[in-house]
């Protein structure tokens, strides 16, 4: 056995998000990427608020907002005049933030560069993505997975044959991994649904940062410019029954492509000056039957295909890779059973089919939409509804409120068993009480009433998003009355396996300090707020001591109110 026990293939951002996981829980994890470079291209540039806080708890997030810009606007242009913009309106929602949901707006990044920010957190902990090295077979037995590797050296090829307890494929739509496992893909590719997407250097637009334009003639083909976070670099989408995509794919030189874009926009003034990337893309809609056999696991494009209508693929590609990470953490450090690794391909099929089902939904209608009627309804501003929802993102795409309620590794002591819900709403709703299985909401203004030498936090902290670990489960113990009350609780994880929780109690700002267990906890919080108890659906007083086990991915892994509920959940 490798004394690197991971095995990761592919260096796309379920790869990385992977690997750093990994990496924070201070698992050794091999990276290997078949290209002989690093990835190009702006492909995926939607970050979603959910990625957003995963990548807070990650420790990227910061690097990823600084380098991205604000969700543009929707700019659809007059054909008949094309510097007239006859109608304007935002691709997302506007969700004001709260105290329990701090981040609420997206950004615009495109993959290549926050597939940069992720190598670069990697290899800060001394990771590193070895490129030019493909896996060409995977051999599995009780005791682990054998992968037999190509890499070249010095322009020739080097055969290994290498043995890891555990494999992820995360290799893209086209994945050697998911074929290796014999792993069917189940879906549709729609040769209806075609676009050629060009990144390139472009002059002769405006306002880089702040608009997403969109300039069309619809009667025969189309063409979309999408800013990008570098000035004067755009994303260019061109679709439509007319576009020659067969004297694109053959030649794609910049003259074809200024020909084309100048031949739609009948704009003479728009440039491109150098061409970065291209590629012509069809609806793929497809899922693995399976997301794991054996000892290896498929996350990201090697699992599910999709329309890129709602920004979700890169979203979900992440939430894959930090829901598998802790889980194979605690597996190879004898934390906890292989069987907990079941759970990724339970958690994560229902929410993948969900994702597949409302991002064809949205392709399905704006494929529908007679734009030339739409343009007419905006002139006399008669547009309607179906018009605004076939471009607009409703908070449902945020993915804030994704859960796992279904699943049988969480636990929720306040319910019967026959209470727990199915998976008919995998993304949730706004509003719902909360329960085992959803998303932790953070809580701010909270005061610290102590905290031990050995805490993760290097300044005061008053949030509890800057608790939350990747690499361990967090224990929230709420006492409303008395700190005196929380001891049982507190009493049953100290019993537990060290390094499994950090334990955090929290008072509420009328409970009795008398005989707190202050020894017996990592943190003190006094909730003088009242964001904590709110926003967990908790009585600062009149509800018991209760203890919230959020795990390493900032999802709920338990409600509890005694010992044995604890245990319930160790042992699922």
């Amino acid at each position: 056995m490798h004394s690197t026990q991971i095995l990761v293939v592919g260096a796309g951002p379920a790869g990385l998000a992977l690997a750093l996981s990994l990496l924070k829980n201070g698992v050794a994890v091999r990276i290997i990427e078949k290209d002989a470079r690093h990835h190009v291209g702006e492909r995926g540039p939607g970050v979603m608020p959910r990625t957003l806080e995963i990548e807070h708890f990650l420790g990227v997030a910061d690097d990823v907002r600084k380098a991205g810009f604000a969700v543009p606007n929707i700019h659809i242009f007059d054909p008949n005049d094309p510097y007239r913009i006859i109608k304007s309106q935002a691709l997302v929602e506007e969700v004001e933030e709260t105290p329990d949901f701090p981040i609420t707006r997206g950004v615009m990044l495109g993959q290549w560069h926050h597939q940069a920010i992720l190598r670069k957190h990697i290899e800060a902990l001394n990771g590193t993505v070895e490129l030019g090295t493909t896996l060409v077979g995977i051999e599995q037995d009780e005791s682990g997975a054998t992968a037999e590797i190509v890499r070249t050296v010095d322009g020739a090829e080097v055969k290994e044959i290498t043995k890891y307890a555990y494999i992820v494929g995360a290799d893209g739509a086209r994945s050697a991994v998911r074929k290796m496992l014999g792993l069917n893909f189940v879906g549709e590719t729609r040769d209806e649904n075609r676009m050629y997407i060009v990144d390139a250097r472009v002059e002769g637009v405006n306002e880089v940062h702040a608009k997403m334009y969109m300039l069309m003639t619809f009667s025969a083909c189309g063409v979309v410019l999408r800013s990008t976070a570098e000035p004067g670099h755009f994303q260019i989408i061109f679709a439509g029954p007319e576009v020659d995509f067969t004297t694109l794919r053959s030649r794609g030189d910049q003259e074809t492509v200024q020909n084309l874009l100048t031949d739609i926009t009948q704009r003479t003034d728009i440039k491109i000056t150098n061409i970065t990337w291209q590629n012509e893309w069809r609806a793929n809609i497809r899922m693995a039957e399976r997301f794991h056999a054996g000892r290896v696991f498929i996350v990201g494009d090697a699992a599910h295909a999709h329309s890129p209508t709602g920004g979700q693929g890169l979203n979900s590609s992440i939430q894959d890779s930090f829901n598998l990470a802790w889980k194979l953490a605690l597996v190879v450090k004898g934390l906890a059973p292989p069987a907990l690794l079941d759970s990724y391909e339970v958690e994560r099929v229902p929410v993948i089919a969900e994702m597949l089902k409302i991002t064809t939904d949205l392709l399905n209608r704006v494929s529908r939409i007679d734009i030339q009627q739409s343009l007419a309804r905006a002139e006399t501003s008669a547009a309607n509804a179906s018009d605004a929802d076939a471009f607009t993102r409703g908070r449902k795409f945020s993915q804030l409120y994704l859960n796992y309620r279904w699943s049988t590794i969480v636990r929720d002591e306040r319910y019967a068993a026959d209470a727990v819900d199915s998976t008919g709403d995998v993304y949730g709703v706004e509003g719902h009480d909360l329960r085992a299985g959803d998303r932790a909401p953070d809580a701010p203004g909270l005061t610290t009433l102590t905290a031990k030498d050995s805490s993760p936090p290097t300044a005061p902290v008053t949030r509890l998003f800057d608790v939350f670990s990747p690499s361990e489960h967090t224990a929230l113990v709420f006492s409303p009355r008395s700190a005196r009350e929380a001891q049982p609780l507190l009493d049953a994880l100290r019993d537990l396996q060290p390094g499994l929780f950090y334990k955090v109690l929290i008072l509420s700002a009328s409970a009795s300090r008398e005989g707190a267990p202050f020894a017996d906890v990592d943190l003190v919080f006094e909730d003088k707020e009242g964001h904590a108890f709110r926003g967990y659906g908790l009585d600062a007083a009149g509800d018991a001591a209760t203890v919230v086990l959020v795990r390493p991915d900032g999802m709920i892994g338990a409600f509890a109110r005694s010992a044995t509920g604890i245990k319930d959940y160790l042992s699922a």
